[in-house]
């Protein structure tokens, strides 16, 4: 079973992962496609931006940019022969508890084998593991209680992946991404 969270995409205002993101093809084509949305702003001006000037950017903007980058990861994953049962946004909930609530509704359905209704449900295999892809940029909240979920689940493997960090393409400048997030986040910058 695949599950596929998409953030609330917090890291895109750490100028390294807008450099890092922007060496990606589809997020490259997502971006130029959405600049049709923003006729007034050059996005990827705004996307080189220094974290100071970024973070004075309105929020409506920011939240283009973090959907464009989003999407264009989602058509990399897609592109790279990915299907989802279960696909969240945390766009798309109130609170964490909502979320939490579906995550495991989901998966306690599927080991009870009854059927589940989802906007993408197309593997019927026998549930023996669960994998996890955090679309991001960045981590969040629920990423953090995710993991913490897998290490307390005996019945069935979980795997949690990130998607440029799975990506053997990609992997070779993210984990330098990942460390700078994680200090940024520790210090309180995001």
């Amino acid at each position: 079973m695949k599950i596929l969270y998409f953030t609330d995409g917090a890291g895109i205002d750490l100028q390294v992962i807008r450099e890092s993101v922007l060496r990606i093809p589809e997020v490259l084509t997502s971006l130029r496609r959405g600049q049709e949305q923003a006729r007034y702003v050059d996005l990827m001006q705004v996307m080189a931006l220094p974290d100071d000037e970024f973070r004075q950017v309105p929020s409506v903007l920011r939240t283009l940019l973090i959907n464009l980058v989003q999407r264009g990861l989602h058509q990399r994953w897609i592109n790279r022969d990915h299907r989802a049962d279960l696909i969240i946004r945390r766009i798309n909930h109130r609170n964490f508890s909502e979320i939490k609530a579906e995550v495991l509704n989901f998966i306690r359905g599927k080991m009870e084998g009854k059927d589940v209704a989802t906007a993408d449900l197309r593997l019927l295999h026998f549930l023996s593991q669960i994998e996890i892809t955090i679309i991001g940029p960045g981590y969040d909240e629920i990423e953090m209680w995710l993991r913490r979920e897998v290490l307390t689940r005996k019945d069935v493997k979980v795997f949690i992946k990130d998607v440029i960090g799975s990506d053997p393409q990609l992997d070779w400048f993210w984990p330098q991404v990942q460390e700078t997030f994680h200090s940024a986040q520790e210090n309180g910058l995001i």
